[in-house]
């Protein structure tokens, strides 16, 4: 019956080939002897089971065998010498399984069987824990699809009928059966507006003039005043470098100083600050350098100074295998520029095809060759440096001119005097020449790219350099986006990077307006219309407000790529200008504000929190640009040094904790750290002093009604409203316990004066101050 059971099984057709007949006696050799030592030795990695699949290689059906993975059919029937599998658990071509060779006698039953021809009856492939892409349904995900033209919906309510942000949020709550909230007052708008746009707070007569001047345009021209500021730049330019993970040391392995990254950062700052269109502020960071050289020196110099992008990543300075450090940099820089632009997770698939988005291997070398065939290193020394360029200078020129002339007759005359053997006088003017020669002047250098040695990449098996892949992958984009917008071919001589660039930013591009307009709302926000800012693959959500998203889109594009013409249409909206005081009802239904029924409250980020405390207690220096000496300086923090491998414990206490990478996000955390820090860290009790000495706090005797007023001032200058009746009454009892508690100060003016900035710090502490309503 044994027998009859392995009965010879007919030809049939699989998976496009014709499959032989088993025999019994070889089917029953698969099943007792080859089957359960690919289960137990091979399943783990090469397997529908198995958490991830190494290789690209299943060895749980026949197909799978005879198809093979990243390096080819696994096996040749027939042909044991021949056969992948028989060199890797040989440990010839590869060492597998990873754990430990098989014996003697296990090798022995792999050999024969595949010398049998590899007789299999796992015609079916098991279901795979994680199902491949199926790229004809991604081609229909709403991402990949050209941005449409789309409508604003009409609206009856006059109020919400103007702006058309406001149109499409009106008719998705209309549709919900909820209402908008009212308008915040002018005191929480102004405070809303001064901190969105530069990260600072108003002054108490900034607040004064707009709460009391109620002509037509009032709001319209405070922001077009905080547009107007320099600390606009400050502000957006942060956000900027959070997605481009800028810092000042290297990090990795060796954690040098990066000494002129402050001038990619400036240029961040000056480019925002003068609306630099947003796609012009793509290609410039991309490939400014190949670009068309203005006559300007100062433009000139811009357009290499925004390759920095691509030089401030983290690099493994000392690794001695040169290539995998190159080849590292490239995947760190495809990374960077597919998450910020493209919203995609592209640095996924190089090891393998990504396992949830429709993006091969393939695609990432394809990428990643625009990117090893660009120069950002400039040697490759034991501990290599990264790429620095010198600054266009007419004036540095002409001096090294000169100073060369100086230089070279000098060396004349020191050749002269030697051939005269006058070595007395010789030495004195080797000296001197020595001298001209240190003091030849110098040009500023700036970290910057240019193109390298082109060249296309193989598919490396497993992300391995080691192990090249057969073919050479033309240098490209992604080829389920290029589907949707085309991209030229790149020539031989070219590394792609302006390709690039300017394929990023072309109308037909699906991915980059909508990624930036959806960064934008975010941080107007607090929260983003499509949740994963930097992955809009098919894992990705579908937008709250789908339609408004990619009107937004379209907007951008409409308007040049004027950012500052997005925030006068975000700013102008009913939407941003609710109140974010909730409902009950609304909070049960809609908790998370997905519908926009008001105004999302948020945290202060680190560098805000920082600079409010200082601009508060009159201790901020406003000074632009350059680098500040420490994260001591009283400088906003947007200039302070960003040590990758000893982060400003300020930062990482209010969670700005991510140097090395792309940061879509800042998370929000409350945690007791952050209350300890306002109330003793010696910057906050340093302003409080300040606040307190320049309201003249030393003279103020409580309780008396000139206190009342002093405190009640103190609300405005740090909470931007006035002390209620209540506030003041429990302000007066505060400062009385803290007089108590400071009775050995003999000096009463001093005391006062200490009482009044416990006042401030309490006050800095509380979540009025950190918060935005």
């Amino acid at each position: 019956m044994l027998r009859l059971s392995f009965a010879l099984i007919g030809c049939v057709l699989t998976m496009g080939r014709f499959v032989p007949p088993v025999l019994a006696d070889d089917l029953q050799f698969f099943e007792t002897e080859v089957r359960p030592l690919l289960t137990e030795h091979c399943y783990e990695c090469h397997a529908g089971e198995s958490r991830i699949l190494r290789g690209g290689l299943r060895l749980d059906y026949r197909e799978g065998l005879l198809r093979g993975g990243d390096s080819g059919p696994a096996i040749v029937p027939g042909d044991p010498q021949n056969s992948l599998l028989m060199q890797a658990v040989r440990y010839e071509s590869m060492e597998m399984p990873p754990a430990g060779r098989l014996s003697e006698q296990q090798t022995a039953v792999l050999a024969e069987w595949i010398r049998r021809g590899a007789p299999d009856p796992r015609l079916e492939a098991p279901p795979a824990k994680l199902q491949p892409v199926d790229w004809d349904v991604a081609r229909k995900h709403w991402a990949f699809q050209s941005i449409p033209v789309v409508e604003a919906p009409v609206e009856s309510d006059p109020e919400w009928s103007v702006n058309p942000i406001d149109r499409f949020v009106r008719a998705q709550l209309r549709q919900a059966g909820m209402k908008p909230a009212a308008a915040a007052d002018r005191r929480t708008l102004i405070r809303r507006a001064t901190f969105d746009l530069t990260g600072l707070p108003p002054t108490p007569q900034d607040t004064a003039a707009f709460v009391a001047d109620q002509s037509e345009g009032a709001f319209e021209r405070v922001v077009e005043r905080l547009l107007s500021s320099p600390a606009y730049g400050e502000r957006w330019g942060r956000h900027w470098l959070d997605l481009v993970r800028y810092a000042t040391t290297n990090g990795a392995d060796e954690n040098h100083g990066l000494p002129e990254a402050w001038r990619y950062r400036d240029w961040v700052i000056r480019s925002l600050n003068a609306d630099l269109p947003l796609d012009q502020f793509i290609v410039q960071q991309l490939a400014g350098d190949l670009l068309p050289v203005p006559e300007n020196e100062q433009a000139a110099g811009d357009l290499l100074t925004a390759t920095g992008l691509l030089v401030l990543g983290p690099k493994m300075l000392a690794e001695q295998d040169k290539e995998k450090m190159l080849i590292d940099i490239a995947d760190e820089q495809v990374d960077t520029i597919s998450r910020t632009m493209l919203g995609l997770t592209l640095s996924c698939a190089r090891c393998h095809d990504h396992k949830f988005d429709p993006l091969s291997a393939r695609d990432y070398y394809a990428l990643a060759g625009i990117f090893y065939s660009t120069r950002t290193m400039q040697n490759r020394d034991f501990v290599s440096k990264w790429m620095e360029r010198p600054l266009p200078s007419l004036d540095v020129t002409e001096r090294r001119r000169e100073q060369q002339q100086r230089i070279d007759a000098v060396r004349s005359e020191l050749e002269q005097l030697t051939a005269a053997g006058q070595k007395d006088l010789a030495a004195a003017r080797q000296a001197d020449l020595e001298k001209l020669q240190k003091e030849m002047p110098q040009y500023a250098m700036v970290m910057a790219a240019e193109e390298g040695e082109r060249c296309n990449l193989p598919v490396h098996l497993r992300g391995n350099h080691l192990k090249p892949g057969p073919d050479l992958i033309p240098r490209g984009m992604p080829s389920i986006l290029t589907e949707v917008a085309p991209a030229d071919s790149i020539s031989g001589n070219e590394s792609g990077r302006l390709h690039l660039a300017r394929w990023l930013v072309s109308p037909q591009q699906p991915l980059t307006a909508r990624v930036m307009v959806n960064r934008l709302w975010m941080w107007h926000f607090g929260r983003a219309l499509m949740r994963s800012p930097s992955n809009w693959g098919l894992q990705a959500e579908v937008p709250s407000h789908p339609e408004l998203l990619d009107w937004l889109a379209r907007e951008l594009m409409r308007s040049g790529w004027s950012l500052k013409s997005m925030h006068r249409l975000v700013l102008s909206s009913r939407t941003w200008q609710m109140s974010s005081v909730q409902r009950a009802d609304y909070q049960e239904r809609d908790p998370e504000n997905r519908l926009l029924w008001r105004q999302n409250r948020r945290r202060l980020e680190a560098e805000e929190v920082r600079d409010a405390v200082l601009f508060i207690g009159g201790g901020l220096d406003r000074t632009p640009g350059g680098m500040a000496g420490s994260v001591d300086a009283p400088r906003r923090a947007i200039y302070l040094p960003i040590d990758r491998a000893a982060l400003y414990e300020m930062f990482s206490t209010f969670d700005y904790v991510e140097t090395a990478g792309h940061i879509e996000q800042r998370p929000a955390t409350t945690v007791p750290n952050q209350a300890l820090f306002l109330l003793n860290s010696s910057l906050v009790h340093e302003q409080s002093r300040r606040l307190a000495e320049s309201q003249g706090g030393a003279d103020v005797v409580f309780p008396a009604a000139a206190a009342e007023e002093l405190a009640s001032r103190m609300f405005e200058v740090i909470y931007g409203r006035a002390a209620t009746p209540a506030e003041r009454t429990e302000a007066l009892t505060f400062l009385q316990q803290v007089a108590s508690s400071l009775s050995g100060i003999a000096d009463e003016r001093e005391r006062r004066l200490q009482c009044w900035a416990t006042l401030c710090r309490t006050l800095l502490a509380g979540n009025q101050f950190l918060f935005v309503d």
